[in-house]
C-alpha cells in the first residue's frame, strides 16, 4: 500500500474511532420534567406574596440560528414558545401561560406551537391560554385578587450571550442612535401594563429571579456537568495538532464539530479564537488569521446543552512550547486558577477569591496588572453565559453556585493577553471543576498539542 493510501486509511480509521467515542459520550435528551419547573414557580410565588408577576418570552427572530428562549422565561416554564407571556397570581398561586396561535404556514415551517398540542397543561404543568386572553385575565386579576403589586422586568432581561448589565448598555447604545427612537419591546409592554393598571405598584421581578437562578438545583447541575464535558472535549479537540500555518477558523471548526456530535443545541456564545496580536481584543470574532511560529493562541468557547452553558478558555503555544516570556505569564495565571478553585467553598465570598488571586499575582510580580484589571476573577454561568447573581463581591458562595474562574494577564503595549477559564461548581465541602477534562498544566498542554489533530494531514 502506498504511503498516501496509508495516510488516507489512517484518517478514515481515526475519524471513525473518534466519532464513535464522541457518540458514546453524548447525552440523550431528557423528558420534560414539569415538577422541576413547578418547584421554581413555587419559589417565586413565595417571593411575590400576594402580588402578581408577569414574565415575557423572547420574540421570534430572523437570524440564521435556532430560536432560544429568554433565560428568565425558560427558567420558570421550560417552554420554547416565542412571544409567550407567563402570569403568576400570588393570592391564588395560579400560573397561566399565554401563547400565540400558529398559522398553517408557521406550523408547516416550524412545527406546531404549544396551543396545537393535545394536552399542554398535562405536559407543562400549567394552564395554557391564547395570548388574546391575557389582558382580559390581568384586568380581572387586578380588580378581584386583592393584589397591590405588579412584578415585571424593570431592568433588562439577560440573553444567552449578554448578562443583564451588558444588555442595559446595549439598549442604551441603541436608544442613543439619533436616526430613530428605540424602546425595547419589554419596556413597551411594561409601560402598557402600567397604563392599564396604574393602581398596581410596579416592582422589579428580576432581582427575585436572580436570587433563585444564582443557586442551581440538582436538575440544573446535571445539565451543567454535561455542558462542561461537551465544552471540554471540544476545546481539547481544538488544541490537538495545532501548528504554524493553520488558520484560527480551523481550530474553531474542530471544537464546533465535537459540540454538535455530542448533542449540544448550539454555541454558548460567539467563539473567540485569537492568535498573536489578536489576543488583546477581548471579544475578537473574526477568527481568520493564519497562525505563525512563536504565537500563542487563545480559545474562549463553550457549549449550550439543554439551555445550560459552559465557558472555557485555554491559551497554548502554536509551535508546541511557550517562549520563556510566555511561560512566566502562563505560570502565574495557572497558579491563580488553581488557587482560586482550591479556595472555593460555601461561605467564601468573591472578594476573598480576589484576595487569593492577588496573592498569586503579587508572588509572580504582576500585582499592578491585576489591580488594573479591577481584581477580576470571573463571573457566574448557567442559563446565560454571563449568568445572574453574584454581582456584589461580598456575596457568599453557596452549594449549587456555578462560577467561572477566569484569571488573566495582558500587556497591551506588547500585544500579549493570556487567560484560563473554567466552570466551577460549589458543593457542600469545596468545589468541582466541571471543565477539568481539558488540560491546563504545562506538560499536559504540550503533549496534547503534539497529538494528531482531527481532520488534519
Amino acid at each position: 500500500m502506498s504511503r498516501q493510501c496509508s495516510r488516507a486509511a489512517f484518517r478514515i480509521l481515526f475519524s471513525l474511532v473518534f466519532c464513535l467515542g464522541l457518540a458514546s459520550s453524548a447525552g440523550a435528551q431528557h423528558a420534560f420534567d414539569k415538577a422541576e419547573f413547578a418547584a421554581r414557580r413555587a419559589r417565586l410565588f413565595e417571593q411575590i406574596g400576594d402580588g402578581v408577576a408577569v414574565v415575557f418570552a423572547a420574540e421570534q427572530h430572523v437570524h440564521a440560528v435556532k430560536f432560544r428562549q429568554s433565560p428568565d422565561f425558560f427558567y420558570l416554564t421550560g417552554v420554547e414558545e416565542p412571544g409567550a407571556v407567563l402570569i403568576l397570581v400570588g393570592p391564588s398561586k395560579q400560573a397561566v401561560l399565554f401563547a400565540h396561535k400558529r398559522s398553517e404556514q408557521d406550523v408547516s415551517v416550524e412545527g406546531p406551537g404549544i396551543l396545537d398540542e393535545e394536552k399542554p397543561a398535562e405536559r407543562y404543568g400549567l394552564r395554557v391560554m391564547p395570548s388574546e386572553s391575557f389582558l382580559r385575565m390581568l384586568h380581572f386579576t387586578a380588580k378581584n385578587s386583592g393584589a397591590k403589586k405588579l412584578y415585571v422586568p424593570l431592568t433588562a432581561p439577560d440573553t444567552l450571550q449578554l448578562g443583564r448589565g451588558e444588555m442595559e448598555v446595549h439598549e442604551l447604545e441603541l436608544s442613543a442612535n439619533t436616526l430613530y427612537r428605540y424602546t425595547p419591546v419589554v419596556k413597551q409592554a411594561v409601560a402598557r401594563l402600567h397604563e392599564l393598571h396604574p393602581q398596581l405598584l410596579l416592582a422589579d421581578v428580576n432581582p427575585l429571579l436572580d436570587r433563585l437562578r444564582w443557586v442551581k438545583t440538582p436538575y440544573e447541575i446535571e445539565r451543567m456537568r454535561h455542558s462542561g464535558r461537551i465544552g471540554a472535549e471540544g476545546v481539547k479537540a481544538a488544541m490537538r495538532g495545532t501548528k504554524p500555518g493553520m488558520f484560527e477558523y480551523e481550530i474553531e471548526a474542530a471544537a464546533r464539530f465535537v459540540y454538535v456530535k455530542m448533542g449540544a443545541r448550539g454555541d454558548a456564545f460567539t467563539p473567540i479564537v485569537a492568535s498573536g496580536p489578536n489576543t488583546i481584543t477581548w471579544h475578537y470574532q473574526k477568527n481568520n488569521r493564519q497562525m505563525q511560529s512563536g504565537d500563542i493562541v487563545l480559545m474562549d468557547y463553550g457549549a449550550d446543552f439543554d439551555y445550560y452553558t459552559s465557558d472555557i478558555t485555554r491559551t497554548w503555544p502554536v509551535s508546541g512550547t511557550f517562549t520563556p516570556e510566555q511561560l512566566k505569564t502562563y505560570r502565574c495565571i495557572l497558579e491563580a486558577r488553581d488557587s482560586i478553585i482550591a479556595s472555593m467553598k460555601p461561605g467564601v465570598t468573591i472578594k476573598q477569591m480576589q484576595d487569593v488571586a492577588e496573592a498569586v499575582y503579587t508572588k509572580h510580580g504582576f500585582r499592578a496588572q491585576f489591580l488594573e484589571l479591577g481584581r477580576y476573577v470571573g463571573h457566574p454561568v448557567g442559563l446565560s453565559v454571563h449568568d445572574v447573581g453574584g454581582q456584589d463581591p461580598n456575596t457568599p458562595l453557596q452549594p449549587g453556585v456555578v462560577f467561572n474562574v477566569e484569571p488573566l494577564l495582558e500587556f497591551r503595549d506588547r500585544k500579549i493577553h493570556m487567560r484560563l477559564e473554567d466552570s466551577v461548581l460549589v458543593n457542600e465541602t469545596g468545589a468541582e471543576n466541571l471543565t477539568a477534562r481539558v488540560p491546563a498544566e504545562i506538560e499536559a498542554v504540550y503533549a496534547l498539542v503534539r497529538q494528531k489533530g482531527f481532520g488534519l494531514d
